[in-house]
């Protein structure tokens, strides 16, 4: 189960520090980010929201590209209608697991949205669980607290780590690695350098980290304390590539 994360506008994921933004979070601003599928492809959803009620912008994205589909957003009550610029369209509700949830749900009430994607003569399932949220609208520079470079650059980092423990690649993954690297498991250690990371790398780059990664979403990660994570946290990465491991 994913645990859903409040991030405050101190000490937090992300500080939104500008006038302009500390003025919207007074209004009742934050931003949700989403994970989930939308039929078989991994997906996350990013919606801006204020006062736990009302729809102000929206985004999704698919984990293979990164890529932003900016949503135009009908909204009654617990229902959304989410059209994109080239036809696609979903139709979600907002759920949860809890019965004695008041209705209508909203966003403080719900963890998560179901429904469909429709398009190209297609009818999708979609499924949505709440994950990051945070306080005021979605922030330009998501990494401005991991790395000076472009969101898109320090993305692609995570996406070429991912890739290459999903393959078990012992040489690709040691080029996306910032070391020194923290291991977690059944016991800690410390991988000092490349030759340590090729001597080790099999008990590195387990069948378990493979299988922890398979639904990981290298786009809007959640950030602290200067890292972003990705699958729960499985892997951690700072500026210049991953420095620790949770392996399961």
């Amino acid at each position: 189960m994913r645990t859903r994360i409040f991030a405050e506008l101190a000490g937090a994921a992300l500080a939104v520090t500008s006038p302009a933004a500390r003025a919207q979070d007074k209004a009742g601003l934050e931003t949700f980010v989403a994970e989930g599928s939308v039929g078989a492809y991994r997906a996350g959803l990013n919606l801006t929201i204020k006062d736990r009620v009302q729809v102000v912008a929206a985004h999704y994205y698919y984990a293979r590209t990164g890529e932003d589909i900016p949503l135009a957003v009908t909204q009654a009550a617990d229902k959304l209608t989410l059209d994109e610029p080239g036809g696609g369209r979903m139709v979600l509700a907002l759920a949860t697991s809890d019965a004695s949830a008041p209705r209508p749900l909203n966003f403080g009430t719900s963890t998560g949205l179901t429904g469909t994607w429709a398009g190209a003569g297609k009818v999708l399932p979609v499924r949505f669980g709440f994950g990051t949220v945070l306080s005021g609208p979605a922030p330009v520079r998501w990494y401005g607290d991991v790395t000076r470079g472009s969101n898109a650059a320090f993305e692609r980092r995570v996406r070429g780590f991912v890739s290459a423990a999903r393959a078990r690649d012992c040489r690709r993954a040691a080029a996306f690695v910032s070391y020194p690297l923290r291991i977690h498991g059944r016991s800690a250690r410390t991988i000092r350098n490349g030759a340590d990371f090729a001597r080790q790398c099999a008990s590195i780059l387990t069948p378990g980290l493979a299988a922890s990664l398979k639904d990981a979403i290298a786009h809007e990660m959640f950030v602290r304390d200067g890292q972003a994570m990705v699958a729960g946290g499985a892997v951690w990465f700072d500026a210049k590539g991953a420095v620790a491991l949770n392996l399961p």
